[in-house]
């Protein structure tokens, strides 16, 4: 029995065996196919529907793989017979299998997995086509992965898991010694698939580094590995976890999938390990680990996915050296390299190093550092289907930093080119910065320090706190691949940029202390509270028709307070002269909006020829808008240490234009040395109120001080002017004003003008005013045609008008030829005296006796030459007083007229030409026919029919010394004089060198005749004249004053020679006699005489012979010295009556001359004569 039961037991045991030999053979038949081979097969059934397989190893394209513990479970309702009756195939044994468990898979793959070749095995065979729904349940364990003839400790992986249950759910995972790389987690159904995954880049990152690392082909997977190497080119290290979850609709094809970043950072290996990571912009509520991840999302039709990348922010802190490797790269060879350093230094942190002594706190200032903060506060949006890029808001901000700034983009549309789409960005913008420190420009350049060495008193400009805010629009896009790109940038209204201040530093303030020198030149320059407003919105755009085109805004751009302080030393050692400028406000404004165009087009320079050449021509053209500039309160002061000082103060001063200001430029190509610039200057006003200046000379005793003042100065061009300048070389500079005819009409104004001197006299202070001008004005045409400007000018001054004419021919200086100027005009006045009095009057102080009325005219014409060696100028003038009547301190006239026909000629030679220090100026004036009438004129004695002709001439001369006084001339003035060794002091300049003064004159006087026959007039020695009295009536002379008892006639002749000396009167040996037959003389009941009489009896005879004195003879002597003393004698002979006897009396008489006419100068006595003469 024994016996029988070990038989069957080796029965049994042959058969296992040979079931194994024999499945192996089968197998390995149908899988020679797909190039696999089993190896070892161990089987243990524990039923027909259960078979356990402990270790099966097998050979798969020369790969490996050894399985342990594989458990089949096979479907129930198979029945055996089906397996020998019907053909079997991929998908028939796949619906048999049931479930496929499996404890451990070790592979030692075949490094050719790794090739292109390995990567498409599967292609050598048939295609396995696999249903989920037939898909068996699967449970694998731990399968690991390596190369063979590679230790696993350098390079494999391990499936932690797979499995698949009945209802389609999906796990796996993957790691590398034991550390996770990806996970996979799903759950698959007919209609739809979730899945959810974590993928650990620095793992992934790791084990391709491990792979790169084997001398392997690794072309399978070189997409994967050229974005690692890659990457590593341009030092980019990405880290984090990658947490996904997606569901997809199989009947819509509706795709909703979540990603989250977690602990994600990118590391930046060529800008010193900058590390970029980003944060979640989660709400406060969250938690914090929460805040570290970013998300974004993957939805729509698979057709039409969109991307939408959640809010973050990203922060960083670069170090110095960071921002210079940055900046290295941004601004490569193609850019300015200077740029660099001065970007660097205002990125910056805003707390300085110390410069001396506390290196605790220079190492606290190395720590600090600026922050770049980037916040994507919206979602952003990527269609894959139309490549567009959607923004709702982001920001990028540099916070303290020397300079903190911050740009945002709003509601950002980016089209990416497609062949079908063409490129165009469109978004809105906003653009801050500001500084509340101090700044000095010297720190923005740290690589020039000698920015301001040339300067000897400047060495830096510091600036104050700043801020600049602006908001626009900006749209790029190309309508065509066959067009240009169209570009659109826009700048929204209320743009506003100030600063605090701007100063500049002097050399004194950067020198060491101990380096000061005591007297070094003060200077001092700051402006406060700059400020630029735009109140419209300013539009940047570019196209091919139009390279760019700018519609700039109406701008405000003001200064507060300015302030200028300069001490700067003069020629005399121990002088220094002081110079300051404040203005309370400067301000810029644009009145409509601006416009600047650059537009290109091409220009065809032979259409004949086979090989055609386009020229490009560039138009720019910058239009101006009307504006204006203004200021208050500005004042300028000069001073010195002697004392002496110059104030010049304006409450307020404006330039408006009326329209705008046009500059257009034309470049061609072909000639770019001519390049015209057109130039269209508007219409101007400018003006000025309350303008006041002061001027203190050299202090002294009498502390002079001269005032200035204008209540409003006004000008203004009506018309517009046109300007071409051909290019912008030296020659063609030259040449602008004789190729650009203009024309244009310009006003002028002042009102209030007003000068006085103030000064102290006897310890009280006194005012004289120099000049008063309520209102002047000139209205000017001008006309230039290229070498000669004509104009035409009305005048009025207070009220007096006259015209003039100019022409100027202006010759600018070239190599050949010297600068010459000639200017030609003539001037025609015609006013009635009492308009000309009152200006003159408002000016100076004129005689308070002084009254006339009449007309005047004045006709003059001029000519001006000027050139290197000499000026010359000269004037015809023809002055013309007619109808004058009036007075000149009480003594009145009637019906006055003067006529002149002048000449006046100066001539001024330069330093170089007169061998003089300061030049030479040579000058004359000639009046060669003065005619002078009058009707009556009454100094004390009426004078009628007054007529009278001078010949006038006068020259100046520098060279000549005004001395010309001799010895002998001063001797004999000693001996005349009681004031011996002096002279009175002349009144008449030291360069006088000859006058010559000729004139006659006649008139009726006393019922006769004065004659002037001729009178010249010797400026430095005595003039000789003498009066000539013709037919002078007695009778008429006594009754200019009336006496008691007293009556004379008879007919005198006479000659008075006359010496006029330093514009004084004298007379010498005057002759007085009666024509034949004589006259009367009667003297009777004068209380006077009547007195003398009973006094004086021994006069008694004498007067009783004048009491009837019937004269044949009556001749008399006169002579009077020049202070108008006078010594009249009187020679009498004839017959009195009652006494037989002739009469011989002889009469002497000392009397004041001057003091006599003033005592007839009564009253209304001389103008009432005048009347009566008249009649």
């Amino acid at each position: 029995m024994l016996a029988l039961i070990f038989s069957l037991l080796i029965l049994v045991v042959i058969l296992v065996n040979s079931f194994e030999r024999l499945a192996m053979s089968v197998a390995n038949a149908y899988l020679v196919e797909y190039n696999t081979q089993i190896n070892k097969l161990s089987i243990r059934p524990t039923s027909i529907h259960h078979w356990q397989f402990p270790s099966i190893k097998l050979t798969v394209h020369n790969s490996e793989i050894s399985i342990t513990d594989l458990d089949l479970f096979l479907d129930t309702d198979m029945s055996l017979l089906s397996l020998y009756t019907q053909p079997l195939s991929s998908n028939k044994i796949m619906s048999l299998i049931e479930k496929i468990s499996i404890k451990e898979i070790h592979a030692v793959l075949n490094p050719g997995v790794l090739t292109h070749e390995g990567k498409n095995v599967d292609q050598q065979g048939p295609t396995l086509a696999l249903d989920l729904d037939k898909l068996p349940q699967i449970n694998i364990g731990t399968t690991s992965l390596s190369l063979a003839g590679i230790s696993a400790s350098a390079l494999s992986l391990t499936v932690e898991h797979l499995t698949l249950d009945e209802d389609g759910k999906l796990s796996t995972a993957i790691s590398r010694h034991g550390n996770a790389i990806f996970q996979l987690d799903a759950h698959l159904t007919k209609k739809q698939w979730q899945v959810s995954s974590r993928l650990v880049f620095d793992e992934l990152y790791t084990f391709l580094t491990e792979l790169a690392a084997q001398a392997l082909d690794t072309s399978a997977l070189a997409p994967l590995l050229a974005l690692k190497q890659e990457s590593e080119r341009i030092g980019l290290v990405f880290s984090g976890t990658l947490e996904s979850n997606a569901t997809l609709d199989l009947k819509s094809a509706q795709l909703e999938s979540s990603h989250i970043l977690k602990h994600s950072s990118l590391t930046l290996m060529q800008f010193d390990e900058l590390i970029l990571a980003p944060h979640s912009l989660s709400s406060a509520a969250e938690e914090p680990v929460a805040q570290d991840r970013v998300k974004f999302d993957i939805a729509g039709h698979l057709a039409d996915l969109t991307l939408t990348l959640e809010p973050f922010t990203l922060e960083v802190s670069p170090s110095r050296h960071q921002v210079n490797s940055l900046l290295a790269v941004l601004y490569n060879e193609r850019h300015d390299k200077r740029i660099i350093p001065l970007v660097a230094t205002l990125l910056e942190p805003s707390t300085s190093t110390p410069a001396g002594g506390d290196k605790r706190q220079a190492r606290i200032d190395e720590q600090q550092t600026i922050k770049l903060i980037f916040t994507l506060s919206q979602p952003l949006k990527y269609s894959f289907a139309s490549n567009n890029i959607h923004l709702g808001h982001a920001q990028l901000m540099i916070r303290d930093a020397m300079l903190d700034a911050s740009l945002s983009a709003t509601d950002l549309s980016l089209q990416i080119p497609t062949q079908t789409q063409a490129f165009e960005l469109t978004s809105d913008w906003q653009f801050a910065a500001s500084r509340e420190q101090a700044l000095a420009l010297s720190s923005l350049m740290p690589d020039e320090p000698s920015t301001f060495a040339d300067n000897k008193t400047i060495a830096d400009i510091r600036l104050g706190a700043s801020s600049l805010s602006l908001a626009g629009k900006i749209t790029i896009e190309t309508p065509t691949a066959s067009e240009s790109p169209q570009f659109r940038l826009s700048i929204n209204p209320n743009l506003q940029a100030q600063i605090d201040s701007v100063e500049l530093v002097p050399h004194s303030i950067k020198r060491d202390s101990a380096r000061k020198s005591a007297d070094s030149p003060k200077f001092q320059f700051e402006l406060k509270h700059l400020k630029l407003v735009s109140h419209d919105e300013l539009v940047m755009t570019s196209s091919e028709a139009s390279q760019v085109s700018l519609d700039i805004p109406r701008l405000t751009f003001s200064i507060g307070p300015t302030r200028y302080r300069h001490g700067i030393q003069t020629d005399v050692a121990s002088v220094t002269k002081a110079l300051s400028f404040d203005a309370n406000s400067l301000k810029f404004s644009t009145l409509a909006m601006s416009h600047f165009r650059i537009i290109n087009s091409l220009v065809n320079e032979s259409l004949a020829s086979s090989h055609q050449e386009s020229n490009s021509t560039s138009t720019s053209k910058l239009t101006l808008s009307a504006f204006t500039l203004e200021s208050e309160d500005v004042q300028f002061i000069q001073s010195t240490s002697s004392g002496d000082s110059l104030t010049v103060s304006t409450a307020m001063t404006r330039l408006t234009s009326l329209d705008p200001l046009v500059i257009k430029r034309i470049t061609d190509s072909a000639e770019k040395d001519k390049q015209p610039i057109q130039i269209s200057v508007p219409p101007l006003n400018f003006e000025q109120l309350d303008n006041e200046l002061i001027l203190k000379p050299v202090p002294s005793a009498e502390k002079n001080e001269y005032l200035a003042k204008l209540s409003g100065l006004y000008l203004s061009l009506d018309k517009t002017s046109s300007l071409t300048i051909a290019d912008l070389t030296a020659e063609a500079m030259s040449q602008v004003l004789t190729e650009n005819p203009w024309k244009n009409i310009a006003h002028y104004e002042l009102n209030g003008a007003e000068l006085t001197h103030h000064y102290i006299k006897n310890n009280r202070k006194r005012t004289e005013k120099l000049l008063g001008l309520y209102t002047a004005s000139l209205s000017q045409t001008l006309d230039w045609n290229g070498v000669k400007l004509d104009t035409h000018e009305n005048w009025q001054f207070d009220g007096m008008k006259f015209v003039s004419e100019h022409r100027l021919r202006p010759q600018i200086p070239t190599q050949a030829n010297s600068s010459r100027l000639q200017l030609t005009g003539k001037l025609n006045l015609d006013s009635d005296l009492g308009t000309i009095l009152s200006l003159v009057s408002n000016n100076y102080t004129l005689p308070k006796s002084l009254f006339i009325t009449g007309d005047a005219r004045l006709q003059a014409e001029y000519e001006l030459n000027k050139n290197d060696h000499s000026t010359q100028m000269s004037i015809e003038f023809t002055p013309e007083l007619t109808s004058l009547s009036g007075s000149i301190n009480e003594l009145p006239f009637e019906q006055a007229n003067i006529q002149a026909n002048c000449h006046y000629q100066i001539e001024q030679l330069n330093q170089s030409s007169s061998h003089e220090p300061l030049g030479t100026t040579i000058s004359s004036l000639s009046c060669p026919d003065i005619q002078f009438s009058a009707a009556a004129f009454n100094p004390g004695v009426l004078i009628t029919n007054i007529k009278a002709q001078a010949d006038f001439s006068v020259s100046l001369d520098d060279k000549i010394v005004t001395e010309k006084v001799t010895e002998q001339a001063k001797a004999e003035r000693t001996a005349q004089s009681p004031d011996v060794g002096k002279r009175p002091k002349s009144a008449l300049p030291e360069s006088l060198s000859a006058a010559n003064i000729q004139m006659n004159a006649s008139g009726d006087l006393l019922g006769g005749h004065l004659l002037l026959p001729e009178f010249n007039l010797r400026l430095h020695d005595k003039s000789h004249g003498y009066l000539v009295l013709q037919g002078l009536e007695l009778e008429q002379l006594l009754a200019i004053q009336p006496q008691v008892g007293l009556y004379a006639d008879g007919v005198f002749d006479g000659v008075l020679p006359v010496v006029l000396v330093q514009g004084k009167i004298s007379i010498s040996g005057g002759r007085l006699a009666a024509r034949a037959p004589g006259g009367l003389i009667s003297v009777s009941g004068n209380p006077a005489v009547e007195q003398m009489r009973l006094s004086q009896p021994y006069l008694d005879f004498a007067f009783s012979t004048m009491e009837h004195l019937e004269y044949s003879e009556l001749s008399s002597t006169f002579d009077m010295a020049p202070n108008g003393d006078a010594l009249l004698k009187v020679n009498v002979k004839g017959k009195a009556k009652g006494i037989e006897r002739p009469i011989h009396l002889n009469y002497s008489q000392e009397e004041n001359m001057l003091q006599l006419l003033k005592s007839l100068q009564i009253g209304d006595k001389l103008q009432t004569q005048i009347e009566q003469s008249m009649l």
